[in-house]
């Protein structure tokens, strides 16, 4: 198959990866806003605080993977080996045994041993956690300058750089900022590990520049801080026993763990100063850990929904209930729509501007107040790190990071799949893998930290990269003077734009979109059925499922209908190309560890003409605007293409000749018919895609989150209603209301609460107010929610065909002259 489309090269279709069952049963339930993710797209509303974003991180990480320590050990050795050099598969299965006998030395040694085992009694007896850092610091980095010296056959050889010879650096009680989307984060983890040349660049002019004195204090105000960019790894602590027990008087590889522990989150200790470790062999109803096996992951993990399995089933006797019970509440308070006023605030002599600055600014000390006492739980601490680290890099693959609860350390592996944690490792008792722990992250190079060497060879570029690949569109690979044919594409990369979208977030597509600009692309011939004339691109960098059929496989679907149908025709984003980059699959390190794979993801870039969103409009030419993608929903959906994804931010569009024409965007969620027909025993619409808050009220249930509901063409439709009565109430002139906004709600809360949301939402309808902007709007959009009231006032009514859904919720509501397409411009 081609990974790369341009103008006037079409994508050969090649079904999904096959599982026994047809299709992986992960794509049950593959939302767009899964976790973390809505943060990402509604960050100004939702912000960055701990207490804001803490139950996105929660939902991220309490279903992980687990695996052995020496099992991970051993694997991150070998991708820490030398491409250089050829081992041989006997030798390269046992490089962990290899390094823990060259380590062992260092760690019974007369010398630098001792001073080593001086500073973990200190960190053993001090009775609390902040003074305890200093000594896991100094112990940590007198272990990596005498590493420097040990060789290892296969790894390679100590390079004495200062940009990427790393150091323990206590942090904690300084910050570290960052910006997304104009909110900014503040974030101080226990202790970092950087490189001795941004140790060295904080440190105050006229101060000495001895960066392992100074790594032992964390950085005062006279220092610069930290940077995320910067920050290879973190490591956060927690000391719930005041003593532990001492370091043995020797060491030897073959220490064994009385107990194989992991470390876990449960959101009823979440507010507690306290954690403590379970054993993978029994699991206590007192102890602040859960079984989160392999085996048991279910909907909780694939959905946004937080409840567990278990919780699910037993609540949605309730839940059913419950929405039955709306009926009741719909009749005594639903009104007519003669009840509409505009919820435009008063002017007074400040401007209006001024004003919701003012009020958006208490608004968040208010917020702030309330959060003071607030402690997360360090697995989620550790999360909010990690997502920090993922949004500071272009195209991270992973982020190794590390929990530390009195004397065991817990390593976690964050990728865009899902967390992977390592059995801890008793740093104390188990000196020698923890030396060895220490030589990988000291021989790790910027790859192995998860920087795509391509995108980003050190931290922080920001300059031109060039993509290299096959043109599979010539057999022979070369031309007849037998000259190599790869293809190389430039791109430079605006990722200081204002327009950037980034992602912060933990799983899912981590979907980062920026302004690029392109000598080749640009160059391309276009094709004739496209009509945006703007020569400015944009780069979608994301992360799709492996199983499921690529964005641009779909597009070049939706291409071929789009040449004979006029409702389709220029209303669908322009691909101009793409490229899959198949060496970052995140099945790959599970298959090395020995865990189920399914659901990998595998980065995509994809080059697209720019657009502008449907939010910018107002008045007739919003309906209009929305109208058109409607239509075009509709065209592509009785052709095969189901688009399962509608939001505000899919509605795109872009001017031409004085109009704004529509563009239904993102695809990437999408699914062919008669691709999901021809693969035996594969779901048949049956899989929960979409965008939470604008999914449909029968799409939120406990029975949908199972897989046990069919995404059909009426929960499309009713996700346009969501959409078009959310932009109604939401965007005042095209831009978002500062202040009074209503529905963020919607943005904090899981599948079902969201359900519930909606459903007294639908019950207060008449008493729902748009801004001035889009009086009109809304009218059609208050009908279109009374056919969604009156299916629940009438839940045994016959479910309607496609074509009847499409005339009932939302054809007879709109005016003649949107459909006729007769407004003044």
């Amino acid at each position: 198959m081609s990974n790369n489309a341009s103008a006037t090269t079409s994508v050969t279709t090649t079904p999904p990866r096959k599982s026994e069952s047809g299709l992986p049963a992960d794509l049950k339930s593959t939302p767009h806003a899964v976790g973390s993710a809505v943060v990402s797209e509604h960050i100004e509303t939702v912000g960055v605080d701990v207490s804001d974003v803490r139950p996105w991180i929660a939902r991220d990480v309490k279903n992980f993977k687990r695996c052995g320590a020496d099992e991970m050990l051993q694997q991150l050795l070998e991708m820490c080996a030398d491409p250089n050099q050829s081992l041989p598969p006997s030798q390269k299965s046992t490089l962990l045994d290899t390094s823990l006998e060259a380590v062992l030395p260092l760690c019974n040694g007369p010398a630098v041993a001792q001073k080593i085992k001086q500073h973990l009694t200190k960190f053993c007896t001090i009775e609390s956690e902040t003074p305890s850092y200093s000594e896991f610091v100094e112990a940590a980095n007198l272990a990596l300058r005498e590493l420097r010296k040990v060789d290892v056959a296969g790894i390679p050889a100590f390079q004495n750089d200062d940009e990427t010879n790393i150091v323990f650096h206590v942090n904690d009680p300084s910050f570290i900022h960052q910006k997304h989307q104009g909110e900014k984060s503040s974030r101080k983890p226990d202790v970092v590990v950087v490189s001795h040349q941004t140790a060295a660049d904080i440190i105050p002019e006229g101060k000495s520049k001895n960066v392992y004195k100074s790594a032992c204090k964390a950085p005062t105000k006279k220092h610069e801080n930290f940077q995320w960019v910067n920050v290879r790894t973190t490591f956060e602590f927690k000391r719930p026993k005041p003593r532990l027990p001492l370091p043995p008087s020797a060491y030897t590889k073959d220490y064994v763990a009385p107990d194989v522990l992991y470390i876990e989150y449960m959101k009823e200790t979440d507010a507690s100063d306290s954690s403590s470790d379970s054993s993978s062999q029994s699991t206590d109803s007192s102890d602040l850990s859960t079984d989160s096996s392999d085996q048991s992951m279910d909907s909780s993990d694939r959905s946004t929904d937080s409840t567990s399995t278990t919780g699910t089933a037993q609540s949605s006797h309730s839940n059913s209930n419950e929405v039955q019970n709306i009926a009741h509440r719909l009749r005594s308070n639903k009104r007519g729509s003669d009840h509409l006023r505009s919820n435009e605030p008063s002017t007074n002599k400040r401007s209006r501007q001024d004003e919701d600055r003012s009020s958006e600014q208490e608004e968040r000390r208010n917020k702030k107040k309330k959060k003071g006492s607030y402690k997360p739980h360090p697995v989620i601490q550790n999360g909010l790190y990690v997502a920090e680290m993922f949004a500071a890099h272009t195209a991270r693959q992973h982020v190794i990071s590390f929990i530390v609860n009195n004397d065991i350390i817990y390593l976690w592996w964050f990728d865009r799949q899902h967390a992977i944690q390592c059995a801890g490792i008793n740093f104390v008792q188990d000196l020698p893998r923890f030396v060895v722990l220490l030589f990988i992250l000291q021989r790790m190079g910027y790859k192995q930290w998860g920087l795509h060497p391509l995108f980003e060879p050190e931290p922080g570029y920001k300059g031109k990269i060039i993509v290299e690949y096959e043109d599979d569109t010539d057999k022979d690979g070369q031309d007849k003077k037998g000259q190599d044919k790869r293809k190389r594409v430039d791109l430079t990369l605006d990722l200081r734009s204002e327009k950037r979208v980034t992602h912060f977030g933990l799983r899912g597509r981590a979907t980062t979109v920026f302004p690029v600009t392109s000598k080749a692309l640009s160059a391309l011939p276009r094709r004739s059925h496209f009509r945006n004339k703007t020569n400015e691109l944009v780069a979608k960098l994301f992360w799709p499922e492996e199983a499921r059929q690529s964005e641009p496989e779909i597009l070049e679907e939706v291409y071929k209908i789009a040449k004979d149908d006029l409702d389709v025709l220029g209303h669908v984003p322009e691909m101009v190309w793409f490229h899959k980059f198949e060496d970052t699959s995140t099945a790959i390190i599970r298959k090395a560890l020995g865990i189920d794979d399914a659901g990998s993801r595998v980065l995509y870039i994809i080059v697209f003409k720019k657009l502008e969103p449907i939010t910018t409009l107002s008045g007739e030419r919003f309906l209009l605007a929305w109208w058109q993608a409607v239509k075009c929903h509709r065209a592509l959906w009785k052709r095969g293409v189901h688009h399962r994804d509608i939001s505000p931010n899919n509605l795109m569009g872009y001017r031409l000749r004085g109009r704004f024409i529509t563009v239904l965007n993102d695809f990437d969620l999408s699914s062919i018919e008669d691709l999901l027909s021809s693969i035996q025993g594969g779901p048949k619409g049956f899989e929960r895609t979409g965008t939470v808050p604008f999914m449909a009220l029968d799409l939120l249930k406990p029975e949908a989150i199972a897989g046990q509901v069919e995404h059909v063409y009426r929960h499309d439709a009713e996700s346009f209603i969501w959409v078009l009565a959310w932009i109604c109430l939401r965007y005042r002139k095209g831009k978002l209301l500062r202040k009074g906004r209503p529905l963020d709600e919607w943005l904090t809360v899981d599948a079902m609460g969201c359900l519930k949301e909606k459903s007294c939402f639908l019950t207060m309808l008449g008493t729902v107010r748009p801004t001035g902007s889009h009086e009109k709007s809304f009218k059609v959009a208050f009908d279109c929610l009374d056919t969604i009231i009156r299916s629940f006032i009438s839940p045994t009514a016959p479910i309607p065909e496609d074509d009847e859904a499409f005339k009932i919720l939302l054809q007879n509501h709109v005016p003649q002259k949107i459909l006729r397409r007769k407004i003044s411009l």
